[in-house]
């Protein structure tokens, strides 16, 4: 509400714009229209100019300048204004919100440190398991390394016996005009080196066992790969072995590959030339021989229970005494072995071949 005491005439006058009423005297000649009335106010004799639209222009007499005072009176709230009552509110909400911050910060805190260590412990023990599993590796290859530099100096060895016999041998034929206690030395000779032979299959055996249990199954493979270069893996026994899960390279040669007494379940054998091994006695349950080279191998009495032999080469093949339930082969496949003798065929069946 706008009082303007510097007009002569005392009536009150009130235009409504929107929400606000404006109470300004005037003169009384101004009608009851609707009109845009430029009216001057002075301000410290400053005078500026105020443009108000007056959409009704009506003069206000006592009883109406009462109700106007009634209604900015009524605004109040136990004899307190709406000023005084922001004021105390913003006086109380200041404290409010520091004492809940000052609670609520620390909170966050302490929420978002556990967090951090919890994140840094689950770091630690990943990196901690890396650096286990890497010094597991290590092992491994620090035990293949050893087993190879130990079969080497057992072939060494192995040699110079096999040399001696060999030497004893043609002497043996040499000199066969000799005196009979010459011979009986030969003999005597020849049997330690035999018994010395004996031995050190025995101590490559041994070897050979021990490194299996410790070793990968990516490093079993280079393990049995090196018994085949050096010549040894036909002359030990390496049954009760445990080859289960290998996976052989596709593509590789394996002829003569003596797996005799051995557990291998579930190897993969797939574009594998197996011509000529040895597999009797051994468990290869749901192993897979797929596109292999099998001709004139041997599966003796093996367990061969759902294994897979599609494309298979299985030519003259020995199946005696076998157990082929639930196994991936054709009757095709069976008619070009040489043996299946009372064999376990795949249907349950017995064979009477």
């Amino acid at each position: 509400m706008i009082h303007c005491p510097f007009m002569q005439k005392k009536t009150t006058i009130a235009f409504k714009i929107t929400t606000m009423c404006i109470v300004y005297p005037f003169e009384q000649r101004l009608t009851h229209s609707k009109i845009v009335k430029v009216i001057r106010v002075y301000k410290r004799d400053s005078p500026f100019t105020l443009v108000f639209i007056m959409p009704e222009l009506k003069t206000m007499d006592a009883n109406e300048e009462n109700q106007v005072s009634s209604v900015s009176n009524g605004r109040k709230c136990f004899n307190h204004s709406i000023y005084d009552w922001l004021t105390l509110l913003s006086t109380l909400f200041v404290p409010l919100v520091v004492g809940i911050l000052t609670v609520v910060l620390p909170l966050q805190q302490q929420n978002l440190s556990e967090k951090q260590n919890e994140n840094s412990k689950v770091i630690a023990l990943n990196n901690r398991l890396q650096e286990l599993e890497l010094l597991h590796d290590q092992q491994k290859q620090v035990i293949l390394n050893t087993y190879e530099h130990d079969l080497c100096e057992l072939m060494f060895k192995y040699k110079k016996i096999v040399n001696k016999v060999n030497e004893s041998e043609t002497s043996k034929v040499i000199n066969s005009g000799e005196e009979e206690n010459e011979k009986k030395e030969m003999r005597i000779k020849k049997e330690e080196d035999d018994d010395d032979d004996e031995r050190v299959s025995l101590v490559i055996r041994t070897k050979t066992l021990h490194a299996l249990r410790q070793l990968d199954p990516a490093r079993k493979i280079l393990l049995i790969e090196l018994l085949i270069d050096s010549g040894v893996q036909n002359r030990i026994n390496i049954s009760h072995a445990d080859f289960s899960s290998l996976v052989f390279p596709p593509g590789s040669f394996y002829d003569r590959l003596r797996f005799v007494n051995v557990i291998a379940r579930k190897i993969s054998l797939k574009h594998v030339h197996l011509h000529q091994s040895n597999f009797s006695y051994s468990i290869l349950d749901e192993s897979s021989f797929q596109q292999s080279n099998c001709s004139q191998a041997d599966f003796t009495y093996a367990s061969l229970q759902r294994t897979d032999w599609t494309n298979t080469d299985v030519t003259q093949a020995i199946f005696n005494y076998s157990n082929l339930l639930g196994a991936k082969i054709t009757s095709q496949q069976l008619a070009t072995v040489q043996g299946l003798r009372g064999a376990i065929l795949p249907n349950g069946s017995t064979s009477t071949i």
